[in-house]
Order: structure tokens, then sequence, then C-alpha cells
């Protein structure tokens, strides 16, 4: 064994492991810049494209010193070298809160130090915790690098994508994240390349500062170590969470917009100080006695009138249509040809009830509009960016599907994706659902737009599955088919533009790729209500849309020039059509919670009283979603602290109500919520 020297001492190591290691490094940046040499590329004020020399010097250089630092070979003393160790794993979350801040264009350097300080206390529970797993500063520097730096890379493309930042709960929906992701289109960005090359430079430092010839310390003095890096993420665990520290450090979140707190509070901030929301508290004043009050008195009222009056029970439909919305219907920009005649045809037709619906979500997320429409439920006050569906619905739950049965139908749910997204092959069952027609089973072929179910293919199980029922069984069919075909991204290069931006032709053209997959929805939608008009039974039909899509920065500000962006990039239309006689009539706002009311009014069914309190309780505010409210007289408030008082207590007592719903079973009262 090579005699371990008392000075600290450098020199250069030229073996094959350390030249292996250099020339790992050059061909590793070499091939990264050959295959990504578009983000070299800077365009000039005058929108000339040239050389970022900036990037290309600053890459070079760290690829450089990274392979540099292979060859080099550090002796010291042994406490000088455990002293360096540690005070690397403290260094070291530094590094990585900046690199993954600048990645994601926070605010960083505007930061207070406090901020700074609650950001970095994130970081170093994780590099205590690689620590103590490794008991080496190299491995801890590799660990938490790794995971600092995916994480970092990762939200910035779900902010690109979806438009918020990566939640606690997502982690649930990983698989579904999967599965959709294909759809986009992934362009590293100077700075994730800079940041990837400097945490591969600092696992080298941190290496090369390692010993690797000396003999171990007593088995002690080991575990000491390691029980001293487990402490430190014990204590910051047990700051950050039961003791809130991060409040503390003035880390608040703005759950009404969970992108702009990202950017003020610092990523890993933001995602930590989450985690405080993923429990559900109980609304100020609960109790069960208390809803069982309000219950008594709820079900003395009568149920509000029938949109329709059909003959016998009618066949009910309801489609979510995936990332639909009338972007027309702004006014601010025309689209040629109109991307959505038949529904605009519907609308002036005097014979449905539409309207503009509004979404607790944006660019992602489906399973939440879901979750409010079936259950009446509102997002407003769960947890900001949770999924009630993989957190929630773990039992049987009360909603449209459980009303429904109630009656005898027979309930389908239909959707042409993986039956495992959103983890809905486990909560449609719990909320009374008796199939689940996934793609695997589509009983008709399946025809696909940009790579996805074309929603002519969705439409043709839906009739098929009617048909299908009709000869087997006489009682009523409930059929919940969600779409697939619109969901993002726009970015197809073999899928056909068929609608442009009228004076912006080209300018947008994700917007025109979503533009002209909606035209093919609209006719798909008019080629279904054109079956069902010529049934002889009594059809309904509810159509409306989950969220907006993630379009172009530029196309939104375009298109919403005059509007409240914060609201309206919420808005999706909805619309009830039966083939009897409806009273038609337009609603001008209302949220999703509330359709499965104006559902069952439409089919002549009598709710619950749960039900029929909703639609009371749309009449003073008819949208209450997680991004918002808006009162009878169009009044906007983008938090309940903006509520007036009156508003504010109603808003208390449908929580009071929601959470006996579903967080209270053994309190729950029963009468409320079932016929």
């Amino acid at each position: 064994m090579p005699k371990i020297k008392d000075k600290l001492t450098l020199r250069l190591r030229l073996g094959r492991g350390s030249l292996c290691a250099a020339l790992a490094v050059v061909l590793m940046s070499a091939v990264f810049l050959a295959l990504e040499w578009p983000i070299a590329i800077e365009k000039d004020s005058a929108g000339r494209q040239a050389l970022c020399w900036e990037f290309v010097l600053a890459f070079s250089g760290l690829s450089a010193l990274t392979a540099g630092l292979c060859f080099i070979e550090v002796n010291m003393p042994a406490p000088l070298r455990e002293g360096l160790g540690w005070l690397m794993v403290v260094l070291l979350p530094l590094g990585a809160f900046v690199a993954v801040d600048v990645i994601n264009g926070t605010r960083i350097w505007q930061f207070p130090g406090r901020r700074w300080a609650a950001n970095y206390l994130c970081y170093l529970l994780v590099f205590a915790l690689a620590y103590a797993l490794t008991r080496r500063a190299w491995g801890a520097a590799a660990i938490g690098g790794a995971v600092a730096i995916t994480f970092g890379i990762a939200n910035y493309f779900v902010v690109q994508f979806r438009g918020q930042p990566i939640l606690p709960w997502d982690f649930q929906s990983f698989a579904t994240a999967m599965t959709v992701s294909g759809g986009y289109e992934y362009v590293p960005t100077p700075k994730m390349a800079l940041a990837a090359m400097g945490y591969i430079g600092a696992v080298v430092l941190c290496y090369k500062l390692s010993s690797h010839d000396a003999p171990e310390p007593p088995r002690s003095l080991r575990l000491a170590e390691r029980f001293s890096a487990l402490a430190v993420s014990v204590l910051l665990v047990v700051l950050l969470f039961p003791l809130n520290g991060l409040s503390g450090l003035g880390i608040s979140v703005w759950t009404w917009n969970q992108k702009t707190s990202s950017e003020i509070t610092g990523v890993a901030a933001g995602f930590f100080a989450n985690v405080n929301f993923m429990l559900v508290e109980e609304p100020k004043g609960y109790s069960s006695a208390r809803a069982g009050r309000l219950a008594e008195a709820i079900l003395q009222e009568s149920g509000p009138a029938p949109l329709g009056q059909p003959k016998e029970k009618p066949t009910i439909i309801a489609i979510m249509n995936e990332s639909m919305t009338d972007l027309g219907s702004l006014g601010t920009l025309r689209f040629t040809p109109d991307n959505q005649p038949f529904l605009h045809s519907l609308q002036k037709s005097g014979q449905v009830v539409h309207g503009t619906a509004y979404s607790s979500v944006y660019g992602g997320n489906t399973c939440n509009s879901e979750y409010e429409f079936l259950t009446g439920n509102t997002m407003a006050f769960l947890p900001s960016g949770s999924k009630p569906y993989q957190q929630y619905i773990d039992e049987p739950h009360s909603g449209l599907p459980e009303i429904l049965k109630s009656y005898g139908y027979h309930c389908t749910a239909i959707h042409p994706g993986d039956r495992t997204a959103w983890q809905r092959i486990e909560a449609y069952p719990h909320l009374g659902f008796d199939e689940f027609v996934d793609a695997e089973i589509f009983d008709v072929d399946r025809r696909f737009e940009h790579r996805l179910t074309s929603d002519e293919s969705s439409y043709r199980q839906v009739i098929f599955e009617y048909e299908r029922w009709r000869t087997i069984d006489d009682s009523p069919l409930f059929l919940f088919n969600v779409t697939i075909q619109n969901h993002g991204g726009y970015e197809d290069p073999n899928y056909q533009t068929t609608v442009r931006v009228s004076g912006a032709e080209g300018r947008w053209p994700q917007a025109e790729q979503y533009l002209s997959l909606t035209r093919s929805s609209d006719r798909a939608l008019e080629d279904l209500l054109d079956y069902f008009e010529a049934q002889p039974d009594p059809v309904v039909i509810l159509f409306f849309g989950d969220h907006w899509p993630k379009l172009e920065d530029g196309f939104n500000r375009a298109v919403l020039q005059g509007y409240d962006a914060s609201t309206d990039m919420y808005r999706v239309p909805f619309f009830l059509w039966a083939n009897y006689p409806l009273k038609g009539e337009e609603i001008e706002a209302v949220s999703l919670n509330y359709l499965s009311g104006l559902l069952l009014r439409a089919a002549g069914l009598q709710g619950t009283g749960y039900t029929n309190y909703l639609e009371n309780l749309r009449q003073q505010l008819p949208v209450v979603t997680d991004i918002g409210y808006i009162d009878r007289e169009g009044n906007r408030f983008v938090s309940e602290a903006f509520l007036p008082q009156s508003y504010a207590a109603l808003l208390n007592e449908y929580a009071v109500l929601q959470y006996n719903n579903s967080f209270d079973p053994g309190g729950k009262v029963e009468e409320l919520f079932q016929r």
C-alpha cells in the first residue's frame, strides 16, 4: 500500500484510468454539441442568427476543466481530507440551488437572504441523506447532484408543457406522465448544458479530494459519520415540515398560481412548501353535527325544475373533450376557416343549453376536471395541484354514477388511452362505474390524429356501446367518454394544418395545429349528434372541455388581449343537447362542479340534496374553482380572502359539506348524498 503523505501535495497522474475518464468527458461534450448544436445559436436584435460564443466558451471551458481534473492527484493529511469532504457536502447544496433555479429562470438574484437559506436547507436535506448512505463526499455529490439536476430539468419541461411546476403529488401520477410525454418536444437549453457539465465537474473534484488508498477509519467512526449526516437530514425534515420552518423563512405558496409562486420562492422551496398541503384540513368550524344541521335544512327544500321532460329515462352521455376550448368565442383573432362551425351553429340554434364553463386546471391534469364533474366537489377546497383520483378516491364515493345507478342505469366509462393513467382503473369503480373501456379493449377500429386516437373513433365506440346495450338489456345507460385526440403537444410534423390564424399565418404553428385538430373534433361531434338525432328513444348529451391547451405564449397573449388571463385561460365551452325538447338558454359562467346537476335536470331526473344544494349555490356563485371565483354579477376574486363576507360564508358551508362527503366516513350524512 502506498505511503500516505502528511503534507498537501498536487501532482499530475497520467494513468490509464485518468486518461479514459478525461477522454470520456471530452467525447461526451463533443457529441452533445454535435447533436444539440442549435442551442449554441442565438438571435440578435435584428433577428439574425449567430453563434453564441459566450455559451460555447463557457461549456468548452467547463469540459476542459473537468477533463483536466481527471489527471490531478491530491495528497493531504487525513483530518484535512475529512474536513474538506464535509465542507463539500455543505457547499454543494448551494451550487445545486443556483443551478436548478438558473435552469428554471426564477428570480434567484433578487431573493433576500432568508429565501436563499430556505432553498439551501431543502437541498442540504438531500445531500446529507446521500452522505449518510455513501459516507463519501463524491457519493453525496453524485447522488445529490443527480437528484437536483434531474429535478430541475424535469421541472423546466413540466412548466413548459403544463404551465405549472412539479408538485409533490405529481409523483403519484408518474406512470401517466410517461404515457403522454411522447407527444412533446424536449429541447435542452444552454443553462441545462452548463449545469450538467458543472455537476460532472463537481463529482470529479470531490472524487479527487477523497482518499482511495488510505486505511478505513474505525467502524465506530464510520457509523458516527453516517448517523451525524442522518441526524442532520431528520432534523431538517422536522424543521421543514411539522415545524413549517419554510414559512418562518418567508416562503408562502400562491396556490392559485404555482408557476409564479415557484419563480419568487425558488423551485425547491416551493416544492417542499407544497408538501404541507398534501393533507386535507378540516374547514373552519367543521363538525359532523354541523354538516347534519346543514343537511337537514337542505333536504327540506324542493329540487330545481327540469330542463327537459323525456317520456322515459333517457340514455345519458357525457363527453369531456381533451384540451377543448372555443378560442373563437373571444373575438380577438380570426381563424380561417372557422375551426368549430358546428359548435357555433349549435350555440345559435336556441335548442341547447350552452355557455362558458371554467376549469380548475390549465394545460393538463385532466383527472381533476373529471373529479369535479362526476362528484360535484370542487378543487378549490383541496390542496392546490393535488390529484383526487390518486390521493383521495380509495373507497366508494358519492357522485353522478351512484345517483344514476339508483335509477337503474348501467354506467360505462370510455377512454381511448391507458387505463392506468391517473389511476382511473382504481378510481372508476369507487365512483360507481360498472365498466371501463380503454384503448386495449376498443371494439371499433381506432383512427389516429397526431398519434392519438381520434375523436371520431372515440365517438364510434360510444355508438357501439349504445347499440350493444340496447340489444342485451332494457335498463337505461350512462356513458362517460373522455377523449384524447387534442392532447398536447402540437408539434407533429406529419399532421396537416388546415386552419390558420388570419393575418398571422405560420407565426404560431402549435396553435394552428391545435386549431386544425379542433376542426376535426367539430366534424366528429356533428356526426355523433346526427346519429343520435335519428334515434327513436330519448338521448341527452353533455359536452364540455377539460382545460385549455398549452400553446405559444405569444399566441396566448394575442388571443387573450383585453381579457383577464388569470381566469380566462381556464374557459372551456359546454352544451347540453337532446333529441327531445330542451329549454334552451345561455349560461354565461359556470364551473365544472355544477355540470352534473345541469345534466340531471336536462335528463328530467331528480338528484340528491347535495346536487340540489349546488344548483342553488350556483345562482350566487356560478364559478368556484381552484384558481378563483366569479359571483352572479360577474365580479372575479382570485382568492377566498378577497370575497365579501356573505360569499365567504356560503363557501364555508360548501366546504363543510364537501369535507363531510369525502373525508369523514364515520360522520357522513348519507341521506344528503344519496337519493
